[in-house]
């Protein structure tokens, strides 16, 4: 019964004229949407580019990986329809030098991941429509670090993200990652 009536008292509260909505700015949201599609793209193209030096477990976990960068494009390109935009991304291409070893490459990716997570907060911020799906691309690419964590030999509570995952993180001692 009292939470019932605080569910009413809550309900109530905020009267005419105070909305938490921001009235959407498509033309903004396009251009933010754009700038994370770059990313995004580039972000597919790095985990391409880095399937051919994987194996077992590794691969499978980077090709999933890449999937859901794809995943993650045709998502945007859909939140750009829908605000009535064209997809108009700028190339972007994440250098990949001097990768060696295992740890190299998974240090790498770990790297795009982290660049990933930094910009897409960066850009939630600029949104006043899509937050929704640019947070969950987010949040998508945080479960990607404890994994990456995972391969390049953290154990399970190392592989633990902080309680507000930034993409500041850096990888595990020793993993080779640049």
């Amino acid at each position: 019964m009292a939470a019932a009536l605080l569910v009413v008292a809550l309900a109530g509260c905020g009267g005419k004229g105070s909305t938490t909505t921001a009235v959407p700015d498509k033309a903004a949201d396009a251009e933010t949407m754009n700038r994370v599609l770059s990313r995004e793209l580039a972000a597919a193209a790095a985990y391409r580019r880095m399937l051919p030096r994987l194996h077992g477990a590794d691969l499978a976990m980077a090709s999933r990986f890449r999937a859901q960068e794809q995943e993650h494009v045709d998502a945007i390109l859909k939140a750009l329809r829908g605000l009535g935009a064209r997809a108009e991304p700028k190339e972007e291409e994440i250098e990949a030098e001097g990768l060696r070893t295992r740890a190299d490459v998974l240090g790498f990716l770990y790297a795009v991941e982290s660049v990933s997570i930094e910009d897409g907060l960066r850009a939630v911020v600029d949104l006043t429509s899509q937050r929704a799906l640019l947070g969950s691309i987010v949040a998508n690419q945080a479960q990607h670090l404890v994994l990456l964590r995972r391969a390049l030999g953290a154990g399970p509570l190392a592989s633990i993200p902080e309680a507000f995952e930034s993409g500041t993180a850096p990888p595990p001692a020793d993993s080779g990652g640049p």
